[in-house]
């Protein structure tokens, strides 16, 4: 069993050293806070942590599960488990980086990646698949000392109804942050299990700066038709192991920071189906979902490899803690951040996509990776 240490005293000040401690030991670490929770949970992995050949979720003791978007997962083991209760005013306050973007890089990548969207569209109208999803970069330099800790609760305080975390696996060699609104694969302890299908993308920010409302939002038939391709594969794993027992809810428009989406939720009663292997062998077959890849899967796989000259590595991957308090909380890991640090230079990566349909207009689809870059870059830039 993990070391649980609770207080209503300590602050992101105090978890500091302890980052910067276990940076230089080479442990793994993970902090994060779950979706409207009040509660933020600092994990230590002395070892580092460990590649995994196996989802058997429900055999694991309690960790921290955080996997590419194509390879094998790292697990973080409990050894040291934080639970620390979110002090409201504990304001961070203005951000001490002043960051330097690259206009003519920043140029090369539009081209590059309306190129590819166009290049996509043609693709899809030859039937080679029905959907793909590119995603680009775009990095930035900053001056100084970067603090995880003190971003992370940036963060958390912009973005109450989202997953966010910071995490490091030495292996990896980088810092990782994410503001996600997308649950993978999640159960309670009472045995009720959750995905969602995620998709279709609008600012939720009108023209005269206001933030326009769910109900009021309007949706287009490409962003109607993305979110049912993600439906549809999800149900299409459920038959691969002939689950019929689900109630489907949706879809409805969903804020997340400064967009908006188009939801659906799809629930299971894992205890009353006996089916407690439910988390791991789902995890198995929907990663990675059409959300992040595209239809048929291994079509648009194969496209990506092509399209994209990045490495994903985390990006569109999943994470999360599992088997704290016999609960599993799994999310895809949208809107995020790769910090690398060295001799007084931190350099930034941001990392975000969209789905491309027959219907996708390129500019407008390098406009919705804009907006969600910036849900990461208001907080940290700004």
């Amino acid at each position: 069993m993990p070391n649980t240490l609770s207080s209503t005293t300590t602050s992101l000040l105090d978890w500091e050293q302890l980052w910067q401690n276990t940076l230089q030991k080479r442990g793994g670490m993970a902090v994060w806070r779950l979706p409207k929770s009040d509660k933020r949970y600092f994990l230590v992995d002395s070892s580092g942590g460990e590649k995994l050949g196996s989802l058997d979720l429900e055999t694991f003791p309690a960790g921290f599960l955080v996997a590419p978007f194509m390879g094998l997962p790292y697990f973080l083991k409990a050894e040291t488990l934080l639970e620390e209760s979110i002090i409201q005013e504990e304001v961070v306050g203005e951000s001490m980086l002043t960051p330097k973007h690259n206009a003519e890089e920043n140029e090369q990548k539009h081209q590059h990646f309306t190129h590819w969207v166009s290049e996509s569209i043609k693709e899809i109208q030859t039937g080679h698949f029905q959907k793909v999803v590119l995603s680009r970069t775009d990095e930035v330099e900053f001056p100084g000392d970067f603090s995880t800790l003190k971003a992370f609760g940036q963060l958390c305080q912009a973005y109450p109804n989202a997953f966010v975390c910071a995490l490091y696996i030495p292996e990896l060699g980088s810092t990782w942050l994410c503001a996600t609104p997308e649950t993978l694969v999640e159960q309670n302890a009472q045995g009720i299990f959750r995905t969602i299908a995620l998709a279709g993308t609008q600012s939720a920010i009108d023209p005269q700066g206001e933030i326009i409302s769910p109900q009021n939002a309007r949706w287009s038939q490409k962003e109607i038709e993305e979110q049912a391709y993600v439906c549809r594969y999800i149900i299409e794993c459920f038959k691969k192991i002939r689950l019929r027992e689900y109630q489907e809810i949706g879809p409805k428009t969903i804020l997340a920071g400064n967009l908006l989406h188009l939801k659906t939720e799809f629930t299971v009663d894992t205890k009353a189906l006996n089916f407690s292997q439910l988390p791991g062998i789902l995890l198995s077959l929907l990663h990675p979902t059409s959300a992040v890849c595209g239809t048929p899967k291994e079509e648009a796989i194969a496209w990506i490899a092509k399209a994209e000259k990045h490495a994903r590595e985390l990006y569109s991957g999943y994470l999360g803690p599992i088997n704290l308090g016999e609960e599993i909380h799994l999310f895809v890991n949208l809107r995020t951040v790769k910090v690398d640090q060295s001799e007084g230079k931190c350099r930034a990566t941001y990392f975000a996509g969209c789905g491309i349909t027959e219907d996708s207009d390129p500019e407008k689809e390098w406009q919705e990776t804009v907006m969600k870059c910036q849900t990461l870059q208001r907080v940290l830039e700004n």
